[in-house]
């Protein structure tokens, strides 16, 4: 696969932009690694598998909804919450997450936040993702009582403006927000979460390089396979895929 050639930059190197609040940028060059997997340590980590697949005209996300729970040192399925969308849109942008699904509050009032209520009460109130992401972050902020400093949150986001398609990254707790943001040259998918499942795709990215209903199935077979080799599978459940497209 070549080179595409991309603008990229953290949220902190910001400037003028004509259409948000995140910047224009120096030029760079994304490899020919088209994953995204993340190393930092956490209770948590490598959970789930999501991915968007960039297309000319066209964005498809797609996710497991499987949800774990840590107890005793060691992974089990989390009996209470049976089935967890990752995969979101609106009419400005499609988003997914992975990694951890929720957080804790601690005190009288100790509850648990679910990000994909907060992404569904949030989404509709900005037009691009790094605003929502910004915002999410701020939330955490806020909330003294929000235990969200060692685990992290991960989007990857992405929309089509004029013509141009763009790929946000996210990696976000109550003490770090990082943001960057790439234009897409030709198609590409991009994908992120359990380990097995990143290296299985990366020896083939192009099952994830059709349609919906095929990027389904390949998934499946994945957590198939995965389902008689691990002893513990963090992937699985329904396989949610949605397509977005800009508004006309």
């Amino acid at each position: 696969m070549q080179n595409i050639y991309t603008e990229s930059c953290p949220l902190w190197d910001r400037g003028p932009s004509r259409y948000s609040e995140y910047p224009a940028c120096t030029q760079t060059v994304l490899s020919d690694k088209i994953t995204e997997n993340t190393k930092e340590k956490g209770r948590r980590e490598h959970m789930s598998f999501v991915g968007l697949t960039f297309f000319k005209d066209h964005i498809i996300g797609y996710g497991d909804t499987k949800s774990s729970r840590f107890v005793g040192g060691a992974f089990q399925d989390d009996k209470k919450r049976q089935r967890v969308p990752k995969i979101f849109k609106t009419r400005d942008y499609i988003v997914c997450t992975y990694d951890i699904n929720s957080f804790k509050t601690v005190g009288e009032d100790s509850k648990e936040i679910f990000i994909e209520d907060w992404l569904k009460e949030n989404m509709n109130e900005v037009t691009y993702p790094e605003d929502l992401f910004k915002r999410f972050h701020d939330y955490l902020m806020k909330h003294e009582n929000l235990l969200a400093l060692n685990e992290y949150v991960r989007f990857f986001a992405g929309y089509i403006e004029m013509g141009q398609r763009v790929y946000v990254k996210a990696v976000i707790n109550k003490m770090e927000l990082s943001i960057k943001r790439q234009y897409v040259v030709e198609p590409f998918p991009v994908y992120g979460g359990a380990n097995e499942y990143v290296e299985y795709f990366n020896k083939n990215p192009m099952l994830l390089m059709s349609n919906e209903q095929d990027i389904k199935e390949n998934i499946k077979q994945a957590v198939d396979k995965f389902d008689e080799e691990l002893p513990y599978n963090s992937v699985g459940g329904d396989i949610i895929v949605k397509t977005w497209s800009p508004q006309k």
